[in-house]
């Protein structure tokens, strides 16, 4: 007999359109020198078993105009009139050799710190019919939650790397000695646990103000 399966969508902890993956109102600077001001959306990354997230930057004048979809061909970099803890701009970088994606600059210098919001999806199933003779159908539910990562890259570099990230299993302290493996300081106090991943911002400053 075959089995037919029912999915349910549910958004737990998170809304997957918020702040700059919702219409916000900013400025698009692209590389030809033009400008565009009106309404901007980011795509956010969804994190599946196989991940096909969206690259396109989407721009509207006016909320009822017709989308204009722009990509890192043509993006330099995306402002937000939000207030904001830690200021700055949106950009394409590079994760792989012909994988970009949008990320924003947080900390700028010998390296730089980048962060974004990725959704992560999960599957549970909510009805399990196998040991049932008069239902065929298995109810699945999926849900998501949003996790922030980051990334560093400095001058010469041809791709991010990432310090905190859903796709990478070594955990945050041996990715940060063997990226800062440069400076014994700060790679002591690593070993130490000086530096956990809430303090990747000062870490990275640190970083930049006292390591040749």
């Amino acid at each position: 007999m075959t089995r037919n399966i029912l999915i349910i969508y549910l958004i737990f902890s998170c809304s997957l359109s918020h702040g700059q993956y919702e219409w916000t109102s900013g400025k698009l600077i692209l590389k030809d020198g033009d400008s565009l001001v009106g309404f901007i959306q980011i795509p956010m990354t969804v994190v599946r078993l196989v991940s096909f997230g969206k690259s396109k930057v989407e721009f509207k004048e006016n909320l009822d105009d017709i989308v204009q979809s722009y990509d890192k061909s043509q993006v330099d970099k995306i402002y937000f009139n939000t207030y904001d803890v830690i200021p700055g701009y949106y950009e394409y970088m590079p994760l792989k050799k012909r994988k970009y994606r949008i990320f924003k600059l947080l900390l700028d210098g010998k390296v730089k710190l980048y962060t974004r919001t990725v959704a992560i999806e999960h599957k549970e199933k909510i009805i399990d019919n196998s040991n049932n003779p008069n239902s065929d159908v298995d109810v699945f539910k999926y849900y998501y939650e949003e996790e922030q990562e980051f990334y560093v890259i400095r001058e010469g570099e041809t791709k991010l790397t990432p310090l905190i990230s859903h796709y990478f299993l070594s955990d945050f302290k041996n990715r940060a000695l063997k990226y800062f493996l440069d400076c014994k300081d700060l790679t002591d106090y690593l070993k130490e646990d000086l530096y956990s991943e809430i303090d990747i911002i000062e870490l990275v400053n640190d970083y930049n103000l006292f390591c040749e």
